[in-house]
């Protein structure tokens, strides 16, 4: 195996050009306890099954919790949660006291005002490199009121900005005028 060395900041800048959105993944312990942390590592994998990623560092405390459950769920934030997204950030200043949520049918933490939640069965985790690569398996779904995304470019929160939010898609249910939920 080749190995090729970068500065790691300056690997770490390259790959700050490329932005992304932020995500609060959450689950809950068999003990009953919440946990979460924020991530803009989370991405897309296949449609078809339905199937989602995100990755943790191998040296985060909550590496070994999310190893365990069986369940997650992805938050997908809105421009409006940065607070949020810093609170989670470190798993360790995490409060969700301070945070409005409901429960998942999942059991996990699905925050008030995020884009969309995803919920998902833990369906596979892989190496990869200094983190640990958690491919989830969507179960159900819900796509939430239109509003401008919370982004992360070189270091730094951001939004995206156009002329008009488009409406999600219909869905195959409506339970509320604010919100559309699509069960797979």
């Amino acid at each position: 195996m080749t190995t090729t060395t970068f500065d790691p900041r300056e690997f770490r800048n390259a790959l700050g050009c490329y932005a992304t959105g932020v995500a609060i993944i959450t689950a809950r312990t068999e003990a009953e306890t919440d946990v979460g942390v924020t991530v803009n590592s989370f991405s897309s994998l296949s449609l078809d099954p339905p199937l989602i990623l995100f990755s943790v560092a191998k040296t985060a405390n909550i590496l070994a919790t999310f190893q365990k459950t069986a369940h997650f769920a992805v938050n997908i934030l809105s421009e409006d949660q940065r607070a949020l997204s810093n609170m989670f950030a470190k798993p360790s200043t995490a409060d969700f006291t301070r945070a409005s949520y409901r429960r998942g049918s999942n059991g996990s933490a699905l925050f008030d005002g995020a884009l969309a939640h995803l919920e998902c069965f833990n369906f596979q985790q892989v190496d990869g490199g200094d983190h640990i690569i958690f491919v989830g398996r969507v179960e159900s779904m819900a796509v939430l009121a239109p509003r401008n995304p919370l982004l992360f470019y070189r270091g730094a929160y951001g939004t995206y900005e156009r002329n008009e939010v488009p409406p999600p898609p219909t869905a195959t249910r409506l339970v509320s005028t604010t919100e559309q939920v699509i069960r797979i």
